[in-house]
């Protein structure tokens, strides 16, 4: 048996920090205290010093679910994404007779590290399954929608998307992952009232201007366009760089007053 007490002060400010519910004033199992341990260490950023403490758990608990889990993670932050593959694998198998649910960190890093090697019908596989475990999960319906939008599926694109809207639609990010959905599915006025209620819940977003922008550039008003991406500049558009980058922004690509826009933003 470890005593938590014996943690280091720095280390026992991250243990506290992460919000843990483990007590320092009472003794756990060598397992636990390693994976207290390893999760204060990845809250630190420290990846490979939780991996560490982490075999060192699994070596006392070899089919504890949660280490390997959370072996995954620091993997997954030291970009060993095969490892990363590996060790979430493991925690599905160590849990196969678990309740869905409770797997639902081990699809989510799978379907993380398919994202990250571009591997679009896998990562599709493992959010359809966090879907089906959870049909209210609003982050699992929009990433399932945008891995349809990188397939170019937009039916499924479009049906996941309104699915987070309805259960998340006061959100920026659910409203303008939507709006795009919308467009690249052609359905501008949808898109256009999307974007539009960005601004009612969230006043300040730069993202309703450049929304409505790049649905005026769709229905070739140039001038529209160009005023709204404007606005979005003027409310502190978030990496204005890249706006030469925007596919959906391609009707302006040729127009000077872009291009002039493009170079204030840099």
């Amino acid at each position: 048996m470890y005593c938590p007490g014996v943690l280091s002060g720095k280390l026992r400010a991250a243990v506290w920090a992460a919000g843990l519910t483990v007590s320092l004033a009472a003794c756990v199992d060598a397992p636990t205290e390693h994976r207290v341990r390893a999760n204060a260490y990845l809250r630190a950023g420290e990846a490979q010093k939780a991996l560490e403490e982490i075999d060192r758990g699994i070596e006392g608990r070899p089919t504890d679910v949660s280490l390997h889990i959370m072996r995954g993670k620091a993997l997954f932050e030291l970009e060993r994404y095969d490892d990363a593959r590996a060790a979430y694998e493991s925690a599905l198998a160590n849990g196969k007779s678990d309740e869905p649910r409770s797997l639902s960190e081990a699809h989510l890093g799978l379907a993380a590290v398919a994202t990250r090697k571009g591997d679009w019908q896998a990562a599709r596989a493992q959010f359809e399954i966090l879907v089906k475990a959870d049909d209210r999960d609003a982050d699992a319906q929009l990433n399932l929608a945008r891995v349809c939008l990188q397939q170019k599926e937009l039916d499924c694109a479009v049906a996941h998307a309104e699915a987070a809207g309805r259960l998340r639609g006061d959100a920026e990010d659910v409203l303008f992952t939507l709006g795009r959905i919308y467009v690249a599915a052609k359905k501008l006025d949808d898109a256009d009232k999307t974007f539009a209620r960005i601004a009612e819940v969230v006043p300040s977003a730069a993202s309703s201007p450049y929304g409505r922008a790049i649905v005026a550039a769709q229905r070739g008003d140039l001038d529209l366009a160009l005023t709204r991406l404007a606005e979005a500049l003027g409310k502190k558009l978030p990496n204005p760089d890249k706006l030469a980058d925007d596919p959906l922004l391609t009707p302006l690509k040729d127009d000077p007053r872009f291009a002039a826009l493009v170079k204030k933003a840099r």
